[in-house]
Order: structure tokens, then C-alpha cells, then sequence
């Protein structure tokens, strides 16, 4: 193998690439790329025997070739690289990495040690970037981190009613982002997976999207990168069925404000969970916290409000991560109960198809 590259775009592909690889496997072969230089292209395969990524640029190749290097230590060295082009190729089993002035020499394992890909398919349906990635943006936050449910411990997307549906729980929230558009499979994408995805996502682009047979895998492509993900197994819930859409209160006020008057509350909370009851009377909404050990607080906040006194309290986590997926300025936080699930959307929910439901605690 020897081959000529762009320094800043090989740099580029190994950052994205980094994300598919296992640093602590009990497989060492897995925290190396295999780089495939060929046809006028060099790319990059990672694996984490969960995701399989390749991604290319191009490249003047004089001699097609492979080799499997540690992934980190070679980002590392291009990363620090100020020339403008790295030369690779191999001196006996060491790739050298030549950039400039400056020559490195990494040992290589035998390629034949690296894992096998699956066959990745290209699909016939896309979904744009950027609705890929505000669907990851919006939804993460609420994905299961520890749950006997496996598959709470990812991201749904599938179609619904002339929309396509990201939906993300916990068991204790649920955040949906449903922008119109047509799908017509059903996936659920592991936490890892979706990481590895943003990374590779400009916002600019069509992602085409399929599944083989079995629905083991999803496969992602654009022109510069495919990616196959291994779907995690088991039904999810009937997320629909638990969003509410009868009230006896709802409120309209501002993110921002809110938002600012939760992380002043949090200031004087050092516990994981931080209760916050909230008052509503007319047109102005009390935000409380009060613990022995750590203090008291109390906030005042002009709202939309035309109804009876309502007390509800929550988690005052929950209800900041979830403010903070909207791209709203205003958003309508709805109850139908002080013990049942409350949903927030936004003042104009065409602009922003976004919901969260977040179950109440007693404060």
C-alpha cells in the first residue's frame, strides 16, 4: 500500500471513524481501523462489533493495498501533523505515517485478524440529515441509561400517520419528535449507535435508510460513508397510548426564563434527584424547592394561566433536559392530574414537532 492524502480530510474521516471502534474490548483488534486504499479512494472500516463503519476520501494511490493500525495513535499523530498531505505506506510490517518533516512508524496486525462486515445494503428510502439529527438531538436525552427493558435502551424511528416518529423513554419520561415525512420501516437504534450516527451527520445531506431480511441490521449510506447497525431486540411499548389528550390545566410560558429559574434551584440541590414543586394561579407560576439539609428556594414566573390553583411536582432534571430539545421560545406544559403524566409541546408545534411526557413525583 502506498498512498497520497489530504491531511485535514484524512483527519476528518479518522475523528468520525474513531466513534465505531472498542478501546476496552476484550478484543484488541477492535480498537484498530483497517484502511483500504483503492480505485482512487482511501477508506477507513471500524468496528465495535455493534456498529460497522466505512467511510472513504479521496486519495492518489500508487499502490493499492491494506492495513490494520491502532486507530487512536494514528488520529492522534495526523491530528498533530501540520503538513498539508500525508504520505502511508508500508516498510516491512510498519505503516509509516509521513507528513512534512515529521515520519511515524506504527506496527500493524494481520488483517486477516479483522472482523468480517456484514453485506451492507443501500436502501431506497432516505431521511435528510438534518431530520436525522434533530431526531437524535431531541430524543437522546431520554433513552433508558439502566433498564431491565432492552429496548427502552435505544431510539424508535419508524413511520406514523404521514409523520416519522423518534421516540425515546425511560419509563419515567418519554420525548417524541415527529416531523412530517413517510418511513416505512420500524428500527430500534442501541444508544452507542446513535452517537456514532450524529458524528457522521452534516445536516446537509439524504441518509438512505433499509434493514435486511431478519431486521438484525439497519443500514445507513450516503456517498462518503455506510454504516451498519446491529438493532437491539424486543417490542417497544405503546408509546401513543400513554400521551395524554385531555387536561384540566395547561400553562404557556417561556423556555428561557424557566429554564434560568430551574438551574437556580438546582444551585442549592446536591442530590441526584431535584424536587420541584410547582404552584399555578392566575397568570404567574411559583417554582419551589426545599430540603433540611441543603436550603430552601422559591422563584416567581409570569405565565399564561387562567385557571384554578394547581400544585404538581417534578423531578427539576427531567424538566430541564426536556426544555432544552425545544427550539421553541414558548411551550404549553399540560396536566391532567397531579399524579399522572404531564406533557410539554410547543406554542406552535408545526415549527417544532416536538412532546415530552414526564411523570410527576411527590414533592
Amino acid at each position: 500500500m502506498k498512498v497520497k492524502v489530504d491531511r485535514e480530510e484524512l483527519e476528518e474521516i479518522l475523528k468520525k471513524a474513531k466513534e465505531s471502534t472498542e478501546k476496552k474490548a476484550a478484543l484488541p483488534i477492535l480498537a484498530n481501523f483497517m484502511l483500504v486504499a483503492k480505485e482512487g479512494k482511501l477508506t477507513v472500516k471500524a468496528t465495535d462489533l455493534e456498529n460497522y463503519l466505512l467511510i472513504s476520501t479521496k486519495a492518489q494511490v500508487e499502490e493499492e493495498g491494506e492495513a490494520c493500525v491502532h486507530s487512536q495513535k494514528l488520529y492522534d499523530i495526523v491530528k498533530n501533523l501540520t503538513s498539508a498531505y500525508v504520505n502511508l505506506y508500508f516498510e516491512g510490517e510498519k505503516l509509516v505515517i509521513e507528513g512534512g518533516r515529521s515520519v511515524f512508524k506504527l506496527p500493524t496486525a494481520p488483517v486477516e485478524d479483522f472482523p468480517e462486515f456484514p453485506e451492507i445494503q443501500e436502501g431506497e428510502e432516505s431521511i435528510s440529515g438534518s431530520v436525522l439529527s434533530n431526531g437524535i438531538e431531541k430524543v437522546d436525552y431520554s433513552i433508558a441509561k439502566d433498564e431491565a427493558n432492552p429496548a427502552l435502551q435505544g431510539m424508535l424511528i419508524r413511520g406514523y400517520d404521514g409523520r416519522i416518529h423518534f421516540v425515546g423513554s425511560d419509563g419515567h419520561r418519554l420525548a417524541l419528535y415527529e416531523p412530517a415525512g413517510e418511513f416505512s420501516k420500524e428500527i430500534l437504534i442501541p444508544r452507542k449507535s446513535l452517537k456514532v450516527l450524529k458524528k457522521l451527520i452534516t445536516g446537509i445531506e439524504e441518509v438512505k435508510v433499509t434493514t435486511n431480511e431478519d431486521l438484525t441490521f439497519a443500514f445507513f449510506s450516503t456517498e462518503e460513508w455506510k454504516l451498519a447497525i446491529r438493532l437491539l431486540e424486543g417490542e417497544y411499548p405503546d408509546y401513543v397510548s400513554v400521551i395524554p389528550d385531555e387536561f384540566v390545566a395547561e400553562v404557556l410560558f417561556d423556555v428561557d426564563e424557566v429554564l434560568k429559574v430551574l438551574k437556580r434551584l438546582k444551585s442549592v440541590s446536591e442530590g441526584k434527584v431535584f424536587p420541584v414543586k410547582i404552584t399555578l394561579s392566575d397568570n404567574l407560576a411559583i417554582f419551589e424547592f426545599a430540603d433540611p439539609e441543603f436550603g430552601e428556594a422559591r422563584e416567581e414566573v409570569d405565565v399564561e394561566y387562567g385557571g384554578e390553583v394547581f400544585e404538581i411536582g417534578f423531578n427539576g432534571k427531567y424538566l430541564m433536559e426536556a426544555l432544552d430539545a425545544f427550539d421553541s421560545d414558548r411551550v404549553w406544559f399540560k396536566f391532567t392530574s397531579p399524579d399522572t403524566a404531564a406533557l410539554l409541546e410547543p406554542e406552535n408545534y408545526e415549527r417544532d414537532p416536538y412532546k415530552c411526557i414526564i411523570m410527576p413525583m411527590r414533592v
